[in-house]
Protein backbone atom coordinates (compact mmCIF):
# COMPACT_ATOMS: atom_id res chain seq x y z
CA UNK A 1 0.00 0.00 0.00
CA UNK A 2 1.26 3.55 -1.05
CA UNK A 3 0.68 6.25 1.62
CA UNK A 4 2.37 9.56 -0.13
CA UNK A 5 5.44 8.58 -1.24
CA UNK A 6 6.10 6.13 1.18
CA UNK A 7 5.58 2.29 0.91
CA UNK A 8 4.19 0.20 3.49
CA UNK A 9 4.55 -3.59 3.26
CA UNK A 10 1.61 -5.75 4.28
CA UNK A 11 3.92 -6.95 7.81
CA UNK A 12 3.85 -3.19 8.38
CA UNK A 13 0.19 -2.17 7.73
CA UNK A 14 -0.49 -4.80 10.75
CA UNK A 15 1.50 -2.96 13.00
CA UNK A 16 0.76 0.95 11.41
CA UNK A 17 -3.06 -0.19 11.77
CA UNK A 18 -3.92 -0.16 15.83
CA UNK A 19 -1.21 2.94 15.96
CA UNK A 20 -4.15 4.50 13.79
CA UNK A 21 -6.78 3.61 15.48
CA UNK A 22 -5.78 4.55 18.95
CA UNK A 23 -4.44 8.08 17.44
CA UNK A 24 -8.07 8.35 16.07
CA UNK A 25 -9.62 7.61 19.28
CA UNK A 26 -7.35 10.08 21.40
CA UNK A 27 -8.46 12.67 18.48
CA UNK A 28 -12.07 11.97 18.63
CA UNK A 29 -11.92 12.33 22.37
CA UNK A 30 -10.31 15.50 22.47
CA UNK A 31 -12.47 17.05 19.11
CA UNK A 32 -15.20 15.79 21.66
CA UNK A 33 -14.17 17.46 24.64
CA UNK A 34 -13.76 20.54 23.15
CA UNK A 35 -17.11 20.82 21.28
CA UNK A 36 -19.89 18.93 23.39
CA UNK A 37 -21.94 20.48 26.20
CA UNK A 38 -24.52 19.36 28.42
CA UNK A 39 -27.68 21.07 27.23
CA UNK A 40 -28.52 24.22 28.97
CA UNK A 41 -32.38 22.89 29.33
CA UNK A 42 -34.14 19.93 29.18
CA UNK A 43 -35.03 18.43 25.78
CA UNK A 44 -38.91 19.44 24.40
CA UNK A 45 -39.95 16.27 24.42
CA UNK A 46 -39.55 15.42 27.94
CA UNK A 47 -40.83 18.69 29.09
CA UNK A 48 -44.22 18.06 27.11
CA UNK A 49 -44.19 14.26 27.47
CA UNK A 50 -47.08 14.77 30.65
CA UNK A 51 -48.66 16.37 28.99
CA UNK A 52 -48.86 14.60 25.70
CA UNK A 53 -49.78 11.57 27.56
CA UNK A 54 -52.61 13.32 29.31
CA UNK A 55 -53.76 14.41 26.15
CA UNK A 56 -53.94 11.24 23.74
CA UNK A 57 -54.08 9.33 26.77
CA UNK A 58 -56.62 5.95 26.66
CA UNK A 59 -60.44 6.62 26.53
CA UNK A 60 -60.69 10.35 25.19
CA UNK A 61 -62.67 10.56 21.87
CA UNK A 62 -60.93 12.51 19.10
CA UNK A 63 -63.38 15.23 19.90
CA UNK A 64 -62.33 15.35 23.38
CA UNK A 65 -58.45 15.70 21.90
CA UNK A 66 -59.27 18.21 19.80
CA UNK A 67 -61.03 20.33 22.55
CA UNK A 68 -58.11 19.52 25.01
CA UNK A 69 -55.58 20.90 22.17
CA UNK A 70 -57.83 23.89 21.89
CA UNK A 71 -57.75 24.72 25.34
CA UNK A 72 -53.97 23.78 25.31
CA UNK A 73 -53.55 26.67 22.70
CA UNK A 74 -54.31 29.65 25.15
CA UNK A 75 -51.86 28.22 27.54
CA UNK A 76 -49.56 30.67 29.56
CA UNK A 77 -46.50 28.51 28.73
CA UNK A 78 -45.67 29.19 25.25
CA UNK A 79 -43.90 25.48 25.05
CA UNK A 80 -47.21 24.23 25.57
CA UNK A 81 -49.50 26.44 23.53
CA UNK A 82 -46.82 26.02 20.38
CA UNK A 83 -46.95 22.84 20.58
CA UNK A 84 -50.89 22.11 21.21
CA UNK A 85 -50.92 24.62 18.02
CA UNK A 86 -48.61 22.27 16.14
CA UNK A 87 -50.45 18.98 16.82
CA UNK A 88 -53.87 20.61 16.06
CA UNK A 89 -52.76 21.58 12.69
CA UNK A 90 -52.07 17.63 12.29
CA UNK A 91 -54.59 16.65 12.79
CA UNK A 92 -56.79 18.98 11.35
CA UNK A 93 -54.72 17.64 7.88
CA UNK A 94 -56.51 14.10 8.44
CA UNK A 95 -59.87 13.38 7.47
CA UNK A 96 -62.85 12.67 10.12
CA UNK A 97 -63.44 9.18 9.32
CA UNK A 98 -59.58 8.58 9.34
CA UNK A 99 -59.19 9.86 13.15
CA UNK A 100 -62.05 8.26 14.10
CA UNK A 101 -60.21 5.13 12.51
CA UNK A 102 -56.84 5.83 14.27
CA UNK A 103 -58.58 6.14 17.58
CA UNK A 104 -59.52 3.39 17.44
CA UNK A 105 -57.01 1.57 16.32
CA UNK A 106 -54.85 2.73 19.25
CA UNK A 107 -57.58 2.30 21.65
CA UNK A 108 -57.79 -1.54 20.39
CA UNK A 109 -53.34 -1.86 20.94
CA UNK A 110 -53.53 -0.08 23.57
CA UNK A 111 -56.20 -2.05 25.22
CA UNK A 112 -54.11 -5.49 24.14
CA UNK A 113 -51.05 -5.20 26.10
CA UNK A 114 -50.10 -7.87 27.89
CA UNK A 115 -53.06 -9.85 26.67
CA UNK A 116 -50.99 -12.58 25.14
CA UNK A 117 -54.51 -14.36 24.40
CA UNK A 118 -55.53 -10.81 22.18
CA UNK A 119 -54.01 -10.37 18.55
CA UNK A 120 -53.50 -7.28 18.96
CA UNK A 121 -50.57 -7.55 21.61
CA UNK A 122 -48.71 -9.16 19.10
CA UNK A 123 -47.07 -7.09 16.27
CA UNK A 124 -48.56 -10.02 13.61
CA UNK A 125 -51.81 -9.40 14.92
CA UNK A 126 -51.68 -5.46 14.63
CA UNK A 127 -50.36 -6.25 10.96
CA UNK A 128 -53.20 -8.30 10.18
CA UNK A 129 -55.61 -5.89 11.30
CA UNK A 130 -53.98 -3.12 9.51
CA UNK A 131 -53.93 -4.68 6.51
CA UNK A 132 -57.80 -5.79 6.60
CA UNK A 133 -58.37 -1.92 7.58
CA UNK A 134 -56.11 -1.22 4.14
CA UNK A 135 -58.39 -3.48 2.17
CA UNK A 136 -61.42 -1.98 3.05
CA UNK A 137 -61.07 1.29 3.61
CA UNK A 138 -62.43 4.55 1.22
CA UNK A 139 -59.84 7.15 1.72
CA UNK A 140 -62.93 10.05 0.39
CA UNK A 141 -63.40 12.47 3.60
CA UNK A 142 -66.89 11.19 4.07
CA UNK A 143 -68.38 12.23 6.29
CA UNK A 144 -66.60 15.66 6.04
CA UNK A 145 -67.20 16.84 9.96
CA UNK A 146 -66.12 14.18 12.61
CA UNK A 147 -69.60 14.46 14.58
CA UNK A 148 -70.80 12.93 11.43
CA UNK A 149 -69.17 9.76 11.11
CA UNK A 150 -70.67 6.22 12.02
CA UNK A 151 -68.44 4.88 14.49
CA UNK A 152 -70.45 1.33 13.90
CA UNK A 153 -68.86 1.98 10.75
CA UNK A 154 -65.40 2.84 11.95
CA UNK A 155 -65.61 -0.49 13.96
CA UNK A 156 -66.62 -2.83 11.22
CA UNK A 157 -63.04 -2.23 9.87
CA UNK A 158 -61.95 -4.29 12.69
CA UNK A 159 -63.96 -7.06 12.22
CA UNK A 160 -61.91 -10.54 10.70
CA UNK A 161 -62.28 -10.49 6.92
CA UNK A 162 -64.56 -12.43 4.59
CA UNK A 163 -63.84 -15.94 4.32
CA UNK A 164 -63.43 -15.00 0.29
CA UNK A 165 -60.67 -12.66 0.75
CA UNK A 166 -57.52 -13.96 2.04
CA UNK A 167 -56.09 -12.97 5.57
CA UNK A 168 -52.37 -11.32 5.51
CA UNK A 169 -49.44 -14.50 5.94
CA UNK A 170 -47.16 -13.26 8.39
Amino acid sequence: MGSGDEDITGARMMELIPLVLRTLIKTSEYLLGIYSKNPESEPRLKLLLPRIISTFGSNKSVEQVIKELENDQLSGDSLVSEWAKDALQGLKKGGPFSLCLTDEHFSRVSSAQGNINDELSKLTGVMKTEYRIAIRINPKWNPPKLEEVDRAEVKALFEPLRPEIEELTV
